[in-house]
């Protein structure tokens, strides 16, 4: 992976200079329980619940992270024929394993969701991410994911967002500010990259109008959005022409 652009990087992240997810891995979960008061499981019980209505036969889960979406895909029953949980920690994929393994429909690997090289093209039915998008280059992220997705195939992407009530979002934004250090101080041991990247990427990715005309940009078409808990995150679903021309 590169290093990222400005503006096309919300976190400015740069996994090969800082490896900080193999780091905090075995209390990821916690710290996403602790930064979201719990609320971050009915955002991807949402999630998963949008992506199982439009089944198909390869699903490609990029940035897996502990594997929150595949399981709650599996629990929902919208398990595919081949269900890939990727990530570019290996330390992540780690975690997510024994929640996963035995199943006949997963398959693990360690991707670069911006360089899915190993996949081959118009091979995905449905590409998910959940909350990896800020730490990407986001123009890279949204061609691969197209590159690889079949005709007609869809892509779900849930991310931070803006809160639509004027003044609240600046309020969320202080608050964050305040407690995300606090917390992930905390939770991480003293780990500052922990705690700065998320807080980086939510304050500086775009709001969800942008995001959607970023992906219109990118040549995605019947761009939808859905904001969850007045905005501080949005699920956005888009898909791939039928025709083969991009």
């Amino acid at each position: 992976m590169q290093q990222p652009g400005p503006g096309s990087n919300a976190a400015a992240f740069a996994p090969a200079q800082d490896d900080v997810f193999a780091r905090i891995a075995g209390r990821y979960d916690l710290l996403c329980d602790l930064f979201s008061i719990g609320i971050h499981r009915l955002w991807k019980r949402g999630m998963a619940s949008a992506i199982a209505k439009h089944r198909g036969d390869v699903l490609l889960d990029l940035a897996s992270g502990t594997g929150d979406i595949p399981v709650r895909l599996l629990r929902g029953g919208g398990a595919p024929r081949e269900l890939w949980v990727t990530d570019i920690s290996e330390g992540m994929l780690a975690i997510a394993r024994p929640k996963l393994e035995g199943l006949d429909a997963v398959r693990f690997a360690l991707l670069d969701a911006e360089n899915l090289h190993q996949i081959a093209d118009a091979s995905i039915d449905i590409c998910s991410m959940a909350f990896g998008m800020k730490i990407c280059d986001r123009q890279k992220v949204m061609r691969e994911v197209y590159r690889v997705l079949r005709p007609g195939g869809r892509f779900y992407c849930l991310e931070a967002a803006r809160i639509t009530v004027p003044g609240l979002h600046t309020l969320y934004l202080a608050y964050m500010s305040w407690c995300m250090p606090l917390i992930g101080r905390i939770a991480s041991g003293g780990d500052r990259s922990a705690f700065l990247y998320l807080l980086r990427g939510v304050r500086d990715f775009p709001d969800q109008k942008t995001l959607a005309a970023e992906l219109l940009a990118a040549g995605y078409t019947a761009v939808t959005c859905r904001t969850m808990t007045l905005g501080i995150v949005a699920l956005h679903e888009a898909g791939k022409r039928h025709s083969a021309a991009s």
